[in-house]
């Protein structure tokens, strides 16, 4: 196998060409020492012109020029005029025999061979380099010398006669003993030599059952840990095709929103289109036929003209008299009077007046809003508070003004138990409950001592929620009735639902949606604005009862429902399934007004220790918001709008806070 080796090497690097990569045929060799078959250096000669032009051959290898003793002959002939490398051929010859010789002895045992016998080998030994047949093989691995070599068949594959244990490189002896102080596998010369002081020394024998236990759960941990990062890689290939196909569909519907809205937009666009081409067409059609009439009398006034300069012209008393005379009993005039052409026209345009507010139309225009870990987009219809609240809960709120919602024909003192804010005409308009007057109050924000609106109601209101722009609802107490206000800003009684139950607190799902707290039965009705009951949760979902009083309530960001209970704030699906419940929060004793912040923070007025808490969304308690702002009255309801936070107090007014910019640890 050696000599094979050394006669492939020998081919591949000496003899071989590099024109043709085969060996060589006809070999010649040019000044510059390269060798190349003449058949090749023919073919590469035809391709360069250059080489014919200079009449002389460059070297495929070096691009060294070769003279050719005749080069005025055909470019074919000069390759012939090349002398032959002898001593290449020379060496083709020789390989060619060893490998013929070779191939005799390829098969063949060596050490047989050695005796004088041909055996066909089988095996070879990658220690001693020697071709074994299967006799030899037994007698290699019986000799205490060769008995650790590594048998190989002639395919490759490893055919050891007895197990390879590794050496002593220092005594080269087996490493049949184990330093477990050193942790190393030593021999036993090295036992008495180097390891004599050591306390643990063993054989790897009597180890190999510690040994297979440790290998073993070596093993199951890494094929746990396979299986881990398998099922993780998993996991995230699944999770990135989910986004994947979540962001595709998000915005299929983010399109088909769009579409809708520009589809609404054209509609309203060709409706305005329409009623102008009417309006002007009747315009003008008017003025169209006053014209006629107009003409018409103009031909009439011409008559009379020609005919009475006639009559002037002709000077006969006869005919001037006659003309006279119609003049004065009217009949001339009663022909002409009918016309008032000129004075029939008026001045008439048609105007567009735009009703869309440009500096807010980003704020105007609601696609929808982009969740996360929450499903698919869904359209927003948050209407209990202002879409562009920005309330900073990291900062310390600092007070701003207070409002004094006592107005002419207050009976008694007012007590606002519930506030609201609505956008109308761009301008905030501040709507207030008043529960000891039994009526609905309503102030501009940027002037709260004018009076825009006052309505009377039928009994003492208690909440009050957005239900549309320009639109709210109103629960009261202790009556069989929500009403529905409009808000210009000033109040006008839009309608009254007469409802089943007695419902205290109210917060609009949606323009049309309706969920409200009962006292008795103690419940959250899902109700629309006719006041029929869609849906009513008792108990919850989970099996808990936690319905026992609610004073107020909330829509979140995702349309689940916020309620201020007996000691405890809630948040329940419109179906009934618990999102989250807070009653052990601290300084949490009498909840009242719940609102949340554009970060989905909930803030809470606790009447019972007169301060305002803050709550992550999830219901857990962060700080106390407000502490020393209602010394000589109680917090009852919550409105947040921009950066403002609107509180009622009980019995007094409402005051306003601002959210400051100085942030707050906690």
């Amino acid at each position: 196998m050696a000599a094979a080796r050394k006669l492939e090497a020998l081919n591949e690097n000496f003899l071989t060409c590099s024109i043709c990569t085969d060996r060589y045929k006809d070999p010649c060799t040019l000044t510059c020492g390269h060798t190349f078959c003449k058949v090749c250096l023919g073919k590469f000669l035809k391709t360069r012109q250059d080489a014919i032009s200079a009449k002389s051959i460059p070297c495929p290898y070096c691009r060294q020029m070769t003279r050719v003793p005749y080069p005025d002959r055909q470019v074919e002939e000069w390759v012939r005029q090349i002398k032959p490398s002898f001593l290449i051929r020379g060496l083709l010859d020789t390989l060619a025999y060893g490998e013929n010789t070779f191939l005799d002895t390829e098969n063949c045992c060596l050490p047989c061979q050695d005796l004088g016998d041909r055996n066909p080998a089988t095996s070879f030994c990658q220690h001693c380099d020697v071709q074994l047949c299967e006799r030899c093989v037994k007698m290699h691995a019986s000799l205490p010398a060769t008995s650790n070599h590594v048998i190989a068949d002639l395919g490759g594959a490893v055919k050891a006669t007895r197990q390879q244990r590794p050496r002593c490189k220092e005594h080269n002896e087996d490493l049949d003993f184990c330093c477990r102080d050193c942790n190393v596998a030593i021999c036993l010369r090295c036992c008495t030599a180097y390891h004599c002081q050591c306390h643990s020394v063993a054989s790897v024998q009597s180890m190999m059952a510690e040994i297979r236990t440790v290998l073993s759960h070596k093993k199951e941990v890494f094929t746990q840990r396979f299986e881990d990062a398998s099922r993780s890689l998993l996991q995230h290939r699944s999770q990135i095709e989910e986004i994947s196909r979540n962001r595709d569909t998000a915005e299929s519907q983010l399109k088909q929103v769009s579409q809708k809205v520009i589809s609404v937009i054209k509609q309203k666009e060709k409706q305005l289109l329409d009623e102008l081409v009417e309006m002007t067409e009747k315009q003008c059609g008017q003025l169209k036929g006053q014209m006629k009439s107009g003409e018409i009398d103009m031909q009439m006034y011409q008559q009379h003209i020609e005919y009475l300069s006639q009559v002037l012209k002709s000077g006969s008393e006869t005919d001037m008299f006659e003309m006279y005379r119609m003049c004065q009993s009217g009949a001339l005039n009663e022909s002409t009077d009918r016309a008032g052409f000129s004075d029939s026209v008026g001045d008439s345009q048609v105007l567009f007046l735009c009703e869309l507010d440009e500096g807010k139309l980003h704020n105007a225009v609601h696609l929808g809003r982009i969740q996360q870990n929450l499903g698919e987009p869904v359209v927003d219809v948050r209407l209990d508070r202002i879409q562009s609240s920005t309330f900073d809960v990291h900062s310390r709120p600092v007070f701003h003004q207070t409002v004094d919602i006592r107005v002419d024909g207050d009976v008694k003192k007012p007590d606002p138990a519930d506030v609201t804010v609505l956008v109308v005409d761009g301008v905030e308009t501040l709507v207030v409950t008043d529960f000891n007057n039994n009526c609905l109050k309503s102030f501009y924000a940027n002037s709260y001592t004018s009076q825009p609106g006052k309505l009377a109601l039928p009994c003492r209101p208690h909440t009050v929620t957005k239900l549309a722009d320009r639109q709210v609802a109103v629960a009261f107490w202790s009556h069989n009735e929500i009403v529905i206000v409009d808000v210009t800003p000033y109040l006008f009684l839009q309608s009254r639902v007469t409802t089943k139950k007695k419902y205290r607190c109210l917060t609009a799902l949606s323009p049309s949606t309706l969920a409200a707290g009962c006292v008795s039965p103690p419940c959250v009705d899902v109700l629309d604005v006719s006041g029929t009951v869609i849906r009513s949760v008792r108990k919850f979902n989970s099996g808990k009862n936690l319905i026992r009083d609610p004073r107020f309530l909330c829509t979140t960001g995702e349309g689940n429902i916020l309620v201020s209970d007996t000691r405890s704030v809630y948040c329940i699906t419109p179906h009934g399934d618990v999102v989250f419940t807070c009653t052990g929060a601290r300084s949490l004793r009498e909840p009242r007004g719940i609102a949340t912040t554009s970060t989905g923070h909930i803030l809470v007025a606790d009447s019972g220790t007169r301060m305002v808490i803050l709550l992550t969304a999830t219901g857990e308690f962060v700080r106390d918001l407000l502490t020393s702002q209602f010394e000589t009255g109680k917090p009852y309801g919550l409105f947040v709008c921009g950066h403002k936070l609107y509180v009622s107090q009980e019995d007094r007014c409402v005051i306003i806070f601002n959210s400051s910019t100085q942030s707050v640890l906690y």
